[in-house]
């Protein structure tokens, strides 16, 4: 809670910018700005960190993407550190729903997180219509039914916008680091059991060949 208000996670825009769906995630106004709740941005953070951080574990493909020029080179920078994929230009529509034509491949991403929600909202729509789902960092004027696991909060300032980065990419990195882990310990596993048989099979040979 401490680190999302030192990064300004709780600021939303002027109170006459709001939409009426993010109501739930709004806890007051002041000086004419919307204030969030991170009551209730915390746990819903922790949940999009989880969601993250498995799809990671499975070897999912985790694409990031922010369409806001002056957020670029951190998105960027994220999606580099912890070896995945980024958008930081005006979405190509189509990227999603007709990926073959414009880019050549079936695979599409298994998580997309929305760092800010575009301008344009092709993206999410196209991200809902490809049933892929989506973490979006959600202002107080935005829409937020069709994001799968919405975190309510600051989309413009350049701290919250460094926090989320860190926090993703550190799920990323948790998860592909605990796979290497669990298929390290399975080998092991699997190492012993074959030593094991082996060792067995050959006491059975000793004994065949004494008697």
């Amino acid at each position: 809670m401490e680190d999302l208000l030192k990064a300004r996670v709780h600021l939303g825009h002027k109170t006459g910018l709001w939409n009426p769906l993010m109501k739930r995630f709004i806890h007051g106004s002041r000086a004419g700005l919307h204030i969030l709740d991170l009551d209730h941005t915390l746990p819903l953070l922790h949940t999009a960190l989880n969601v993250t951080a498995h799809i990671a574990y499975r070897g999912g493909i985790v694409l990031f993407i922010n369409e806001r020029p002056q957020f670029e080179g951190l998105i960027q920078r994220t999606a580099r550190d912890c070896g995945e994929y980024f958008i930081t230009q005006k979405w190509r529509g189509g990227s999603l729903t007709n990926s073959y034509m414009l880019l050549g491949t079936l695979r599409l991403p298994d998580l997309v997180i929305f760092t800010s929600i575009p301008p344009s909202k092709t993206a999410i729509k196209e991200t809902a219509m490809s049933c892929i789902p989506s973490v979006g960092v959600v202002d107080s004027d935005c829409d937020p039914s069709q994001i799968m696991y919405p975190v309510p909060g600051n989309d413009d300032s350049p701290s919250a916008i460094r926090l989320y980065c860190e926090l993703f990419s550190r799920a990323v990195l948790l998860g592909k680091e605990q796979r290497i882990s669990d298929d390290t310990h399975k080998l092991n596993e699997t190492e012993d059991l074959n030593q094991t048989e082996e060792l067995s099979q050959t006491d059975e040979h000793t004994q065949h060949t004494v008697s």
